[in-house]
């Protein structure tokens, strides 16, 4: 784990600006344009790259206009994990308290007794995924139905990914938050969504009016950016610290079981170390089982080290690289055959980032997107 250790500190050199240079590295004109047809070409609606606080390139496409608002389905997730070390930041949670300590009819089991709120938000905790209890269709009170599924493995012994998480840990701040008298939600807007100006055009949100926070946000791109510019900034917004840095960059801290994921932002840390192979993160989020060891993955060989991805089915990315001041939103639809790894090889060329051996290109993708058939497919 060496060198994600030395990744997160380069991390919070260059989110902290402290004294340090831009590196030289900048997009070549080229291989923007060639990003940009291999998204065209691949199941991709929209491309805002903004780089060094300047957009170099915003183009709508494949039958997205400007300012239409998309789901950015598990995007949402990476906005909890920021509001979860707010909260720390303000005394209302520790990240290693044991979740039992709040959700107390946890205690008289032996695996979800000993779970922390970190191993919520780093899915490390054990807990089964949640997908059919969560996102299927029911008149159940998400949150309360979350706290009765069981811990498949002990903690830090596995990932396993899934709206569980993020469900327990909504029911934890809530009941944190019941002496101020607001929720989760009210919280999320009080402390990133209405400073950050994103409006927020729709929730998917249960029976009983608990938004989803693993994948319920709808936004425009622009509204996105705005949250990716905020993190590149080391929680800043218009002269405004909403989070610290240092508080902000436990983000993006992997795990043993899976480098590549910290707290819900998926990283690509690990890509330099000779055992590194590439992942299709939503191919390989289809599979059955879903595989609970990701200790060898990266997100692209070709993208520089300190990449930090917020990923959303049907290729909603917001792509953010500290080190060249860079900040990506792409808009994807349901499809087959676009691929990180390739657009990010494709994107980062003649831009100074390092040779990588890349794998042989994998089979056409076969599989369906990710929880198509659960939210309806990507109906707006």
């Amino acid at each position: 784990m060496a060198s994600t250790k030395r990744t997160v500190a380069g991390l919070l050199i260059f989110l902290a600006g402290c004294n340090v240079m831009t590196a030289k590295a900048q997009l070549h004109p080229d291989s923007i344009q060639a990003a940009y047809q291999y998204s065209a070409s691949h199941s991709g609606r929209a491309l805002i790259i903004k780089e060094q606080g300047k957009v170099r390139f915003e183009q709508y496409y494949n039958g997205l206009s400007k300012g239409t608002p998309l789901h950015i389905y598990s995007g949402t997730k990476s906005f909890f994990s920021v509001l979860a070390v707010i909260a720390q930041e303000e005394g209302l949670l520790i990240l290693d308290e044991k979740v039992s300590d709040t959700i107390t009819e946890w205690k008289g089991d032996p695996r979800k007794s000993r779970i922390t709120i970190r191993e919520l938000l780093n899915f490390t905790s054990g807990m089964e995924t949640g997908f059919n209890e969560i996102y299927g269709r029911s008149s159940a009170d998400k949150l309360k139905l979350s706290l009765q599924l069981d811990a498949m493995r002990d903690r830090g012994k596995s990932f396993i990914y899934g709206p569980s998480h993020l469900q327990i840990f909504c029911e934890v701040l809530n009941r944190k938050l019941a002496p101020r008298g607001i929720e989760y939600e009210q919280y999320l807007n009080e402390k990133l969504i209405h400073p950050l100006g994103i409006r927020i055009t729709r929730w998917r949100e249960d029976a009983h009016g608990n938004v989803i926070p693993s994948a319920g946000m709808y936004m425009t791109g622009q509204h996105w950016m705005n949250f990716g510019d905020m993190v590149l900034a080391g929680g800043k917004w218009k002269g405004r610290q909403l989070v610290r840095t240092d508080s902000l960059v436990q983000c993006f801290q992997g795990t043993e079981i899976n480098p590549s994921f910290g707290l819900c932002f998926w990283l690509n840390s690990y890509k330099d170390r000779p055992d590194a192979w590439e992942v299709d993160v939503e191919e390989t989020l289809e599979e059955e089982p879903l595989p609970e060891d990701w200790r060898a993955c990266c997100l692209a060989k070709g993208a520089p080290a300190d990449l930090v991805v917020s990923l959303g089915s049907t290729f909603q990315r917001l792509y953010i690289v500290p080190s060249m001041q860079l900040v990506i939103v792409h808009h994807g639809k349901p499809g087959h055959d676009f691929r990180d790894y390739d657009f990010l090889r494709i994107l980062f060329e003649d831009a100074g980032v390092p040779d990588a051996e890349v794998d042989s290109p994998p089979q056409k993708r076969q599989t369906r997107p990710l929880l198509k058939k659960l939210f309806g497919g990507d109906k707006e």
